[in-house]
């Protein structure tokens, strides 16, 4: 058991590990809801129990309800409706995040998540409601759940970047993830309420690139910034040490700076480099610029 704690702890220690970070958030907080339904339902309140941990974590389109409980759209993109979806999206994370935290980091990652979830949340309210002031009969649900679609966003916010990137599937074929990322999509309007959903994330990750490659974040550094704060908890404070340090330098902090210039790739190197590989794919790049890309990831991040 303490061999599980330390590995779990390990995960969340590294510092360009999100998409593993990220899917045992996922199973916490199934299990968590699991485990409480199972003790709540020894109580004698058991269904009103169950009720206040659906109204806090998953999101209604009773906009009363919405507007009661708003800190539902932290917990909605935490949130699976079954154990299978769990195991889809973590894999799905898992092959799609990891190809995100190479080319453009951790933190954007863990924005696009976050950030799809909750989009797709109020994309999903908007229509809902639309739908509903028409007066014509369909069958979206009233309560959803934000994982899928946050899982989405991340999808195809790697279509957008890397249209034809190949993924090896399960060690028999290769496949573009744009043909991947399309073929879910639209698997997923069998049931049109995840459909809906769905299709809010992934319109908020392909956007989101190509914004940024517009060069507008239009997240920028928050919701990182939380994450860091967040995965912070419980450390040890480490002790500062001030030195004093005579003015006389041996080096010039201006060839420091050219030093750095010359090391890291600037944006017009990455969107060339990006650029060559929506065209030929990840393959077409040498060797060295291959270099030059991990060396942008690990800056941005």
């Amino acid at each position: 058991m303490g061999s599980i704690w330390d590995d779990i702890k390990n995960a969340f220690s590294k510092s360009n590990n999100q998409s593993i970070q990220l899917i045992l958030v996922c199973f916490f907080v199934f299990f968590g809801q699991v485990i409480l339904n199972f003790i709540f339902g020894f109580t004698d309140n058991r269904v009103e129990y169950s009720a206040l941990l659906r109204e806090n974590m998953v999101l209604s389109t009773n906009f009363r309800s919405f507007l009661l409980h708003p800190w539902v759209l932290v917990f909605f993109p935490f949130m699976n409706d079954g154990f299978f979806s769990l195991i889809f999206n973590s894999i799905a994370l898992f092959w799609f995040g990891s190809i995100l935290l190479d080319f453009i980091g951790g933190r954007k990652m863990l924005s696009i998540y976050l950030a799809g979830g909750i989009f797709s949340g109020l994309y999903y309210l908007a229509v809902y409601n639309i739908v509903g002031l028409s007066n014509t009969t369909h069958s979206l649900s009233p309560v959803v759940y934000g994982a899928p679609a946050a899982m989405y966003a991340v999808m195809f916010a790697t279509v957008a970047l890397l249209p034809d990137y190949e993924l090896y599937i399960f060690r028999l074929f290769y496949i573009r993830v744009k043909y991947i990322a399309l073929i879910f999509l639209v698997i997923s309007f069998l049931n049109p309420s995840h459909g809906v959903l769905n299709l809010g994330g992934a319109i908020f990750g392909y956007l989101y690139i190509k914004f940024l490659r517009s060069g507008w974040d239009i997240i920028g550094s928050p919701v990182g910034n939380f994450f860091d704060w967040f995965r912070r908890l419980g450390r040890p404070k480490k002790q500062v040490i001030h030195k004093r340090f005579s003015k006389t330098t041996v080096g010039s902090s201006k060839a420091s700076d050219e030093y750095e210039r010359d090391f890291f790739p600037n944006q017009d190197e990455i969107d060339a480099l990006l650029d060559k590989i929506s065209v030929n794919g990840y393959e077409s790049l040498t060797k060295e610029e291959k270099q030059r890309l991990y060396i942008a990831s690990q800056k941005k991040d």
